[in-house]
C-alpha cells in the first residue's frame, strides 16, 4: 500500500501508540484523521503534524464511551471522506481480581475496548466495501494471546478482538479488505496511569517495555505487508509462544511470579 495521499482514521490518537502512529503516517504523506476525547491533545498533534510539512491532520473529537453518538459521528465522517486505513487503537485497562472488581470498574472497559472497537469498524466498512479496498488494524495486546491473572476483563476484551478479526478477515476477503492485529507487550505510555485499579496493585514487576514508536512501526509493517498478525517484541512473541504451546507450565510460572494484590 502507498501511504502518500491516502487517508487514515486513528482512534485514541491523542497520545501513546495512536499519536506515534499518526506522526509516522503523516511523515509518509498520509492525511490523518485523529480521533480522541481530548481536544487540546488532538490540537497539539495537529500542530506537530503541520510543522512536519508532509501529511495533514484533521481532528475528530470522539467519545467511544457514548456509542450511539460515536457511531453517528463516524458514519457521517465515512460518508463524506474515503478512509483507506482504520487503526482501532482506543482502549483502557483495569486491574484487580475479578471477584473483587466492582462492575462499575469492569463495564466501561468492555464498552470501550469491545463495543468501541466494533462500532468503529462498522462505520468504516460500507465505504471500504464500496471501493473494494482498505486496511483495518486492531491494536490488541500479547495479553490477547495469553492471559495473566488480575487482568481478566482486559484480557477478555483483547481476546475478543482476535476472534472478531479472524472472522471479519474471512468475510471481507472477497472484497480485498485487509484485517490485521498488532499485539504490543507493555508499552511506555500513559496507559497505566489512566487505567482503573480496583484494588491496590502492591508490588510492581519489571516487565520489558516497548516504545510507542516501535509499535507504530509494527502497525506500518502490518498494513504494508497485509499481515494477519504482528507481535511487536521478541519478548512478547516468546511469551505468546510459550503460553500457547506449554499452557500448564505457563500457568505455574504466572501463578508464582505475578504478585498477588491485596483485596480491600
Amino acid at each position: 500500500m502507498q501511504f502518500k495521499d491516502s487517508t487514515a482514521l486513528i482512534t485514541g490518537a491523542s497520545e501513546g501508540i495512536g499519536r506515534a502512529t499518526a506522526l509516522r503516517l503523516s511523515a509518509m504523506g498520509c492525511h490523518v484523521i485523529a480521533a480522541a476525547r481530548s481536544v487540546p491533545r488532538l490540537e497539539s498533534l495537529r500542530e506537530e503534524i503541520a510543522a512536519g510539512g508532509n501529511g495533514s491532520c484533521e481532528i475528530l473529537p470522539l467519545d467511544l464511551m457514548r456509542p450511539a453518538d460515536a457511531l453517528r459521528i463516524l458514519e457521517e465522517l465515512c460518508q463524506r471522506t474515503a478512509v483507506d486505513v482504520g487503526i482501532v487503537n482506543a482502549g483502557m485497562g483495569q486491574y484487580g481480581p475479578f471477584a473483587a472488581s466492582p462492575w462499575e470498574d469492569v463495564e466501561p472497559l468492555l464498552r470501550l475496548n469491545i463495543d468501541g472497537a466494533l462500532l468503529t469498524v462498522r462505520a468504516l466498512l460500507p465505504g471500504m466495501r464500496k471501493r473494494r479496498r482498505g486496511s483495518i488494524v486492531m491494536i490488541s495486546s500479547t495479553l490477547g494471546k495469553r492471559a495473566v491473572p488480575y487482568n481478566a476483563a482486559y484480557c477478555a476484551s483483547k481476546y475478543a478482538l482476535h476472534g472478531f478479526s479472524d472472522a471479519l478477515r474471512l468475510e471481507l476477503r472477497p472484497e480485498n479488505i485487509h484485517v490485521g492485529v498488532v499485539c504490543p507487550a507493555r508499552t511506555d505510555t500513559a496507559f497505566f496511569n489512566r487505567m482503573t485499579y480496583s484494588v491496590p496493585q502492591g508490588e510492581s514487576r519489571r516487565v520489558p517495555t516497548s516504545s510507542p514508536d516501535r509499535v507504530a512501526d509494527a502497525v506500518i509493517r502490518c498494513i504494508r505487508r497485509r499481515r494477519r498478525e504482528v507481535v511487536v517484541s521478541p519478548e512478547g512473541a516468546l511469551f505468546a509462544f510459550v503460553g500457547s504451546h506449554f499452557p500448564r507450565l505457563t500457568d505455574i510460572l504466572l501463578y508464582h511470579s505475578v504478585p498477588r494484590p491485596t483485596e480491600e
